[in-house]
């Protein structure tokens, strides 16, 4: 059970039983807390929502960078990556997600013996 859960549950159980008051609890003062408490879950989790992370941030600069590496010649992650100064990891994640979001194009290249996927701007028709 969450927090939030027990207080609307609290709450709840007050209202239903608002004929027959408890008489070793203040229900006045119960109802009041677990109406706090839940109000300062909400604003904690509307500030969380809105205020982009560190990572958050830190990811949408290095798309950034990879975004503006890619030219309409067709670049590897590790191209890319080292291009821009990011593990060949992240670059990929980036351009995973230009590609979903249909920003760049995807291609298969021969690279030496073994074949890899490649990027490009993609190129308005």
């Amino acid at each position: 059970m969450t927090n939030r859960e027990f207080y609307q549950n609290v709450i709840d159980l007050i209202s239903v039983n608002d004929d027959s008051p408890a008489t070793c609890v203040d229900t006045d003062a119960l109802l009041a807390k677990a109406q706090e408490l839940i109000a300062k879950l909400d604003a904690s989790n509307a500030k969380r929502t809105s205020a982009d992370s560190k990572a958050k941030q830190e990811t949408a600069a290095r798309r950034e960078a990879v975004f503006a590496a890619l030219s309409e010649a067709p670049q590897t992650a590790a191209e890319i990556a080292a291009k821009v100064g990011v593990t060949e990891g992240q670059a990929s994640s980036a351009l995973t997600f230009f590609f979903k979001n249909d920003q760049c194009d995807k291609t298969e290249v021969k690279v030496g013996k073994s074949r890899k996927m490649a990027y490009s701007l993609r190129v308005s028709e």
